[in-house]
């Protein structure tokens, strides 16, 4: 039945592939086009040897998987240039080292996969992504000037004011005549955590965080309380177990 379903909502996806060995292009070619059957949709695709040249294309692409080590530019700086460039394209990094994964998080990655590709965590993470793009993905928010349509993975943090709160997007600050706690129902809670009676953090969007406060991509901080500090720690690994790194 999802397959179903993915195959009506997604005919085609457009996918690049950024590595400086064509070995990788074709070995990762051979299990995209086996999800692909699967799956009953349309994938196209283009190569690049180099970040140089895929920054340049200009190209709005749905998935783009970047090699982390390459010579000259590397897929971290490559996808850092982008990211000036306000190219929001879904990144799955692709690497023999899995130590760097947190490096890749200031980028604002979606998934970090381990070379060799394996295809069950390759189709895992393809899955997730067409789940993303469907409308149980978003809330929807009845602020001052409208009712909004919010898709979860944007959201940074929500922090509590008084009886509402403030919803912070990537690109817009929302004001929730709710509470957190009642926003706090309606996303899911392996993707959000309650790390402050004032805040509610979107794992997706951590950059780090120390005993006191968190870090976002977008450069703001929330706080964690002493009392949440492990139990957040605990959900935070499991998160990036789940979604980041599926050889975890």
């Amino acid at each position: 039945m999802i397959h179903r379903f993915f195959a009506v909502y997604l005919l085609n996806m457009r996918i690049a592939i950024c590595d400086d060995k064509i070995i990788l292009h074709d070995e990762l070619k051979k299990n995209l086009e086996k999800y692909a059957i699967n799956r009953n949709i349309v994938i196209n695709y283009d190569d690049y040897t180099n970040g140089l040249d895929l920054i340049a294309s200009n190209i709005e692409y749905d998935i783009i998987f970047m090699d982390y080590q390459m010579d000259g530019l590397d897929g971290l700086e490559t996808v850092r240039r982008m990211r000036k460039k306000k190219i929001e394209t879904t990144i799955i990094f692709l690497t023999s080292y899995p130590s760097i994964v947190f490096d890749t998080f200031e980028v604002n990655t979606y998934r970090f996969l381990v070379k060799p590709i394996d295809y069950e965590k390759l189709s895992s993470a393809l899955d997730d992504y067409l789940s993303s793009q469907e409308d149980s993905n978003f809330i929807f928010i009845k602020s001052d000037e409208d009712n909004r349509k919010v898709n979860i993975d944007d959201i940074i943090y929500i922090e509590a004011d008084n009886k509402y709160c403030y919803i912070r997007t990537t690109d817009d600050n929302i004001t929730y005549k709710k509470t957190l706690s009642d926003i706090e129902k309606q996303v899911p809670e392996d993707k959000f955590f309650r790390s402050h009676r004032t805040y509610l953090v979107g794992f997706k969007h951590i950059v780090s965080h120390t005993s006191t406060d968190i870090l976002f991509d977008n450069k703001e901080r929330a706080l964690i309380s002493k009392l949440k500090l492990t139990p957040f720690k605990k959900a935070f690994t499991d998160y990036i177990k789940r979604y980041n790194f599926e050889k975890w």
